[in-house]
């Protein structure tokens, strides 16, 4: 991964400061300053937002190093299910795994089947908690991220299951490490990712000291070589045994689609989530037993890192899984004891990592507030983020921190010159 820890980087050539990146993002986590846009890490999701309305290529997501593959003595390809989508209805995915084995994977490894079993868990999981309702997936990384900044009362509403890449890989070092002979560290496990929130949950992971998985790979950049393995490849008699159930968390709503239970919803796009994250906040939805929410607007296979447009690929995805017919399911009892065994338990706890504070207690919190209310009203409330915040509030809770002044507000350096109230530029029109 790169050298700053970082899944989202902006370079400052490429970067003009036009602010799209700063009001697209939901965690207010971007300024422009001094022309540049600049990523407060405490504050980023990692969701990949930036990434995709930069039309100036300055907003890149970091992946691994074609470099890394030689630090392993086997190293394994384990894609995302929204691989499969991305070559259209006829290429199989028997046909993609070797393709990843022809440009320089030593073995590939399939998470449809861990998918199954974390929906059966979360079935079962559900049948006996005792809420608080709804629970909410923890797949999308960004979404876990955007709990832990934005909704940190939300945390008692994440099921505890640890997410099926990380319990594929983690079953899959420790069955290659028997076979193989190696130290688990001599086996490298990269994940083909089709976002930057994967990355970085890689990298900073949530509820887990160390990843499981070594590094990642954007399907991106991959895509091409992919595709030329693929064209070279002649269709392989045996097939790749695939969930069909689990192909389909490719998609939102895929996660809910092979649940029993149905009292449940799916949500996706940043701003579906936050209307329903801050209705559950209220007490809303109660009623609901479970949530699958992504911060994408069509799940993994509209993530910002795909080659497919996310309408090709969800149909590509269905017609793959209407091919692989019938493969059987998991069993409910074996699930069952390995819950009990907890071996889909989170190893450690989700904890916040709530947005800075204003103070550092209660009586200096009300003061800065209320100084910040002060700050808000010399300011025009337009939201233009011509000052580099992304919105009036944002700029006066920096200026109460001390990081800007209210003179970097372009309305208030005109009123300055002009001898005109910012207020009285209110009902102008914008």
């Amino acid at each position: 991964m790169n050298e700053h820890g970082h899944s989202v980087e902006i370079d400052p050539d490429k970067c003009i400061g036009c602010v799209a990146c700063c009001q697209a993002c939901p965690t207010k986590a971007i300024r422009v300053l001094g022309g540049v846009a600049v990523v407060k890490p405490e504050l980023c999701t990692y969701c990949g937002n930036c990434v995709r309305v930069c039309r100036y290529d300055a907003a890149t997501a970091k992946t691994s190093n074609p470099a890394d593959l030689k630090m392993f003595k086997h190293t394994v390809a384990m894609p995302a299910l929204t691989l499969y989508g991305q070559f259209g209805r006829d290429v199989m995915p028997s046909q993609v795994m070797d393709a990843l084995r022809k440009i320089g994977f030593d073995s590939t490894y399939d998470v449809s089947w861990m998918c199954e079993m974390v929906t059966a868990a979360t079935d079962a999981y559900l049948s006996e908690c005792n809420g608080p309702w709804p629970k909410i997936s923890v797949t999308c990384p960004a979404i876990v991220r955007l709990i832990q900044i934005r909704y940190p009362e939300l945390i008692a509403h994440m099921v505890p299951i640890e997410t099926a890449r990380e319990l594929a890989a983690k079953i899959l070092r420790r069955k290659l490490s028997s076979e193989l002979r190696l130290d688990p560290s001599e086996i490298g496990i990269f994940f083909i990712t089709p976002c930057s929130a994967i990355m970085n949950s890689i990298l900073r992971p949530v509820a887990l000291d160390q990843s499981y998985i070594d590094g990642a790979f954007s399907i991106a950049e991959i895509y091409g070589p992919l595709l030329d393995a693929i064209k070279t490849t002649e269709k392989v008699d045996h097939d790749v045994p695939i969930s069909p159930s689990g192909l389909f968390w490719a998609m939102a709503g895929g996660e809910i689609a092979g649940m029993r239970n149905t009292n449940t919803m799916a949500v996706r796009g940043i701003q579906d989530v936050e209307f329903v994250f801050d209705r559950i906040e209220s007490g809303a939805f109660a009623t609901v037993d479970f949530i699958e929410a992504y911060i994408c607007p069509d799940g993994c296979v509209s993530g910002q890192l795909v080659i497919e447009g996310r309408y090709a690929a969800q149909r590509n995805i269905q017609q793959i899984a209407r091919k692989l017919g019938d493969q059987g399911q998991v069993k409910e009892e074996k699930v069952r004891s390995l819950l009990r065994e907890h071996f889909f338990d989170l190893e450690e706890e989700i904890k916040a990592r709530p947005a800075r504070a204003l103070g550092r207690d209660l009586k200096q919190r009300v003061a800065m507030k209320k100084e910040k209310a002060g700050v808000l009203d010399q300011l025009p409330k337009k939201d233009c983020a011509a000052c580099g915040a992304p919105d009036c509030e944002t700029l006066a809770e920096d200026i109460v921190l001390g990081e800007r002044m209210v003179e970097d507000c372009l309305f208030v350096r005109i009123a300055n010159i002009t001898g005109d109230g910012v207020t009285g530029m209110e009902g102008e029109d914008e």
